[in-house]
């Protein structure tokens, strides 16, 4: 899928799908063109290359070449002999995968400005690069201004959950030509960058590292590499990297990131040969870890005063064994100077030149040397501790004087419980205990108020009678009454008479 401008402006490419892939050879593309490369008399055409808007809700793949290794690739670019504005890329999908020759690339050839490339993905592999035939670049994620360029190189902007850059995968800003080349922002929750990958270059086998870079060959600069990150891996030989190996300006490397891991010959560099910059920051980490000899290291050739380290991170950790170094290098300029905030550093030990062990150094070879500067956190190591008395106590006053046994001194145990009699007597668990105290003067006094019911007097029985069953029944003459029972009526039935 092409769109070309020649004197006027390229269409747009919008596409939108739910699945994307370009295989062998296959591209989209919108370019500024001059006709003249195919035949056509013309001379300098001026124009402005469309956008290129990709969105797929799942998936996008770009990968592979035609056997003459025209790389399937998403192509902004300004060719030779035009002039003007660059299309920008802009891509949206869950999982994006760029790997064996496949390429997202924003190039320069002509005079102007190069496009961006905006990437916003969940997950993205980046891997397995070839050589393009017809560029003669590397592929990958990359915006690159070319040797006989003028003008602005494009930037990268990417977020995404997880990055991986692996088997010689590579996200690169380059300027080879007339022009600064652009930065790199990637704001990733999880980023890795391991391995490398064997390429023919000029007709010879080459190892390339898996690489986050940007680099200038020229006396323009170069941009600059900024990582936001949850956390940062850099495995087996793989790179993040600013440079310049002219005169120009190299870039500054900052990683915002809690955890930084360096591991088998990873390293984090900036070199800079005629000009300046090429400082590394990594701040607001929980801990930087260097294993099996990686290294953070700022190179600078002839004359360039070396970059800066500066590190602040809870705790900087390396193995002492490993030869895993801290290096601010300069060779005629001044070294760089590392600072070096921490609560914890562990393993590397500060020399004045490089050993066999972990190191931290900032050395130039005919110059002067730069300063190394360990600063520990305000941390203090008193907080939460019990203040204890400064005066000595003395033994003497704190034991009460006996008395003497010749003083007529004794102990007595009385009664129940206490202690046996024989001192080579257990102590029984049987025994009851008593409280002897007199705890008379700790009671309440409070008396309880209770009515009780006046018993009925006694009354000495007057007479008797049978009751309903038949029973004979003493019965007894109440105050004020007069009750007939001194003898029985003549009345067999025995009736008792009541007189009131």
């Amino acid at each position: 899928m092409l769109t070309a401008g020649t004197d006027n402006v390229s269409s747009p490419i919008f596409i939108d799908a739910q699945q994307i892939r370009l295989q062998d050879g296959g591209r989209i593309s919108t370019d500024i063109v001059n006709l003249a490369r195919f035949g056509v008399e013309q001379s300098m055409t001026i124009g402005i290359s469309g956008d290129i808007s990709i969105r797929a809700t799942e998936s996008i793949e770009i990968s592979g070449s035609t056997p003459f290794n025209l790389t399937s690739a998403i192509i902004s670019s300004i060719q030779p002999v035009t002039q003007g504005q660059g299309g920008n890329i802009s891509i949206e999908t869950g999982r994006l995968s760029v790997s064996d020759g496949g390429g997202i690339s924003s190039a320069l050839s002509g005079s102007g400005t190069a496009g961006n490339i905006r990437i916003r993905v969940t997950e993205m592999a980046v891997s397995d690069p070839t050589i393009d035939w017809i560029s003669q670049t590397i592929s990958g994620i990359t915006v690159a201004v070319g040797e006989d360029a003028k003008g602005q190189g494009g930037s990268i902007n990417l977020v995404a959950e997880r990055l991986r850059v692996f088997n010689g995968g590579q996200i690169i800003s380059s300027t080879d030509g007339e022009g600064d080349a652009g930065s790199l922002n990637l704001w990733v929750n999880n980023l890795e960058v391991q391995g490398s990958s064997q390429l023919l270059v000029d007709g010879e086998q080459q190892t390339i590292p898996s690489s986050i870079s940007a680099s200038s060959t020229t006396n323009f600069d170069a941009g600059s590499v900024r990582i936001a990150a949850d956390t940062v891996r850099v495995r087996d030989g793989a790179v993040i990297s600013v440079s310049n190996s002219a005169t120009g300006n190299a870039g500054n490397l900052t990683l915002n990131a809690r955890e930084v891991f360096l591991d088998n010959q990873a390293s984090l560099q900036a070199e800079v040969n005629g000009g300046s910059q090429g400082n590394i920051r990594i701040r607001g980490a929980d801990a930087v870890v260097l294993r099996r000899g990686s290294n953070i290291t700022t190179n600078a050739s002839e004359d360039s005063t070396g970059g800066n380290i500066e590190i602040e991170s809870a705790s900087v950790v390396a193995v002492g064994e490993e030869n895993s170094d801290i290096v601010a290098n300069a060779v005629r300029g001044s070294g760089g100077n590392i600072e070096i905030a921490t609560q914890s550093l562990l393993g590397l030990q500060n020399r004045d030149r490089l050993t066999d062990e972990s190191d931290i150094t900032a050395s130039s070879q005919f110059g002067l040397s730069g300063t190394v500067q360990i600063n520990t956190l305000d941390v203090d190591p008193s907080s939460g501790l019990v203040a204890l008395p400064s005066n000595v106590s003395d033994p003497t006053q704190q034991i009460a004087v006996g008395c003497a046994e010749t003083q007529g001194s004794r102990f007595v145990a009385t009664g129940r419980g206490g202690v046996p009699e024989n001192p080579m007597q257990q102590v029984s668990r049987d025994r009851p205990w008593q409280d002897l105290r007199d705890v008379s003067s700790h009671r309440a006094s409070s008396r309880v108020q209770t009515s009780q019911a006046t018993p009925s007097p006694f009354v000495e029985a007057t007479g008797w009678t049978y009751n309903a069953k038949g029973q004979p029944e003493l019965i007894a003459q109440a105050s004020g009454d007069r009750t007939w029972a001194a003898h029985p009526s003549s009345d067999c039935r025995g009736t008792s008479v009541n007189f009131r």
